[in-house]
């Protein structure tokens, strides 16, 4: 049998193309002239139990570089394809247009993890791109995987940076690639459902539930009696007789159970966005993880001053991604994935595994039924949604000024506080770290910018009188609210429990500026890069930033740089 060369495999591989079935095509890395290993994540080798000294050795540089790639009879590279509803309209086929997806992981400690590199070349869906990322966004998504799995917010991780020296791609301006090595329990996407769904492939997505099931998912909540009796559930359950022709759901099947166990995920994962004021900047269907992960970062931000219409993304002009948008553009996705699941939703744990349905689908005298059940499913999910968010973000910013649990009345008192985080603009995230460490809570200080201390403390007009008390008012009705809710919690009480989720450092987009234009400079310098991948993976304990740099590190945590910085999708 004649072998035909790797070159003319990766001509066949890389041919831009429309799939009728399945959601992957065979791919190889993009040879380049020149290889370079910058930086691998410390956390991250030891997440997957690989050795410390990994990058002094060459085999490892050459793996997460793509330099070369481990192949042989039942292992090779592949390109994800999915679909997507981007900016609300759908789109059709999407994938991993630079995306070398190259093995799983069998790691002793976390499971397995899917091991992937981007910025790798053009595949089969890289449509008229090129198929390359460049260092300015590699350095970016790098630092904030790693940052995001510090502070316990789920994400992808990053493994390694590395640069192609030689390889340029043409962006706002001709721009040095690079290529980032990343990895999670699964890349599987809403989009990747959407996908199923257009081509109305019935097998298909069975197939990919199934697997989703089987092989991703770890548990499954199941419905229990008297589940939804709750009053929360009430309008939903009471049955045919109210509602939309709603119909009481008293058992499930595994697809109903999948379904509730991505909406949970999601839910939790939005509310710690939401709790550490970060923000993912392009929440489309095919950015949206089934498993609840932060994923496919481009122009993401941690909020500085705090402002609930901010966007990261200077295109996104209708603000549909702004912080106070991203849990119900979550929701709006969830929603697209429970009308991709419409016939296995609807047709309940009676008739899922009855043999016409698996090959004809609904019969005529089930269309009422099933359309019944799949309504009642979408909108139980949507009211499990909402609890499981607010449960997990009242959780995390009550315990973030140090209260212990959860109490009737806290809604209230995070508004206020958030009402006064409004009006003084101050840091969202150092606010916190601010108040944990005050043993005063009368001290205005602590509540406030200089420059509105300077105000209050030196009034130019009446103009600034009539500001100053409307400000003093909003902020002592807070500390009146906040030091009645304490009761006799002590300082050293409120300071256990708050430094504990509180991070003393989050990168920001002008640190990050900082690092990419250093880096392009020279490339080979990663002291800053490296300082910055310190402090971002380690943002509760300060003793883990090393001793070097410390002008660096003290301009990092101490100065405010330029706040609210916008960035393209361009990457």
């Amino acid at each position: 049998m004649t072998k035909i060369p790797l070159k003319e495999i990766t001509k066949l591989f890389n041919r831009p193309r429309t799939l009728k079935s399945g959601a992957y095509q065979f791919t190889v890395p993009e040879k380049r002239p020149s290889y370079k290993h910058l930086l691998s994540s410390p956390k991250a080798l030891e997440f997957l139990s690989l050795p410390p000294d990994s990058p002094s050795d060459p085999y490892y540089t050459s793996i997460v570089t793509g330099e070369s790639f481990y192949n042989d009879e039942k292992i090779w590279p592949y390109a994800q394809a999915y679909a997507g509803f981007q900016f609300g309209q759908f789109a059709g086929q999407l994938g991993d247009g630079r995306v070398s997806n190259l093995f799983t992981l069998e790691t002793p400690t976390q499971g397995k993890q899917e091991l992937q590199l981007k910025g790798a070349g053009k595949t089969a869906f890289s449509r008229f791109a090129d198929g390359k990322a460049v260092l300015r966004s590699s350095i970016r998504e790098f630092i904030i995987s790693e940052s995001l799995a510090g502070i316990g917010i789920p994400s992808t991780r990053a493994l390694s940076i590395g640069l192609l020296p030689d390889t340029k791609a043409q962006r706002e301006r001709a721009e040095v690639c690079a290529v980032v090595a990343r990895f999670a329990k699964s890349w599987i996407r809403i989009g990747t459902f959407d996908l199923y769904r257009w081509r109305q492939d019935r097998e298909g997505l069975r197939d990919l539930c199934d697997y989703v099931i089987s092989d991703v998912l770890e548990t499954l909540p199941k419905f229990t009696p008297g589940e939804f009796e709750k009053d929360e559930y009430k309008e939903v359950t009471e049955g045919e007789e109210i509602v939309d022709g709603l119909i009481k759901i008293t058992d499930s099947s595994r697809y109903d159970q999948m379904y509730r166990a991505i909406v949970n995920l999601n839910a939790k994962t939005v509310a710690y966005w939401q709790s550490y004021g970060f923000l993912n900047g392009v929440l489309n269907t095919d950015n949206t993880s089934i498993i609840g992960l932060s994923i496919d970062f481009g122009p993401f931000s941690f909020m500085d001053q705090f402002d609930p219409n901010f966007t990261p993304n200077h295109d996104d002009v209708q603000l549909r991604y702004s912080f106070a948008n991203q849990p119900s553009v979550i929701w709006w996705n969830l929603t697209r994935l429970g009308e991709s699941l419409v016939e296995l939703l609807g047709a309940g744990p009676d008739i899922v595994d009855d043999e016409f349905f698996i090959n004809k689908g609904i019969k005529k005298d089930q269309e009422d039924h099933v359309i019944k059940r799949v309504s009642s499913i979408i909108k139980l999910a949507g009211v499990e949604y909402k609890k499981t968010f607010m449960e997990t973000y009242n959780s995390l910013m009550t315990q973030r000024i140090g209260l212990k649990e959860v109490k009737p009345g806290d809604n209230d008192l995070i508004a206020r506080m958030l009402e006064v985080l409004v009006k003084t603009k101050v840091d969202f995230n150092k606010f916190f770290i601010k108040l944990q460490n005050s043993q005063d809570l009368d001290d205005i200080s602590t509540y406030l910018t200089p420059e509105l201390v300077e105000r209050i403390e030196n009034p130019q007009d009446k103009v600034d009188h009539e500001l100053n008390e409307e400000l003093t008012t909003t902020i002592n009705s807070f500390i009146a609210k906040y030091k009645e809710r304490l009761g006799s919690t002590s300082y050293e009480e409120r300071y256990s429990i708050a430094s504990k989720v509180n991070p003393q450092f989050t990168p920001r987009n002008w640190m990050l500026d900082e690092v990419i234009t250093e880096m392009y400079d020279d490339p080979n310098d990663v002291s800053k890069l490296s300082k910055l991948l310190k402090m971002s993976s380690n943002p509760f304990d300060p003793s883990q930033w090393g001793e070097e740099l410390k002008d660096v590190e003290k301009h990092w945590v101490g100065s405010e740089g330029t706040t609210m910085i916008q960035c393209s999708c361009s990457s």
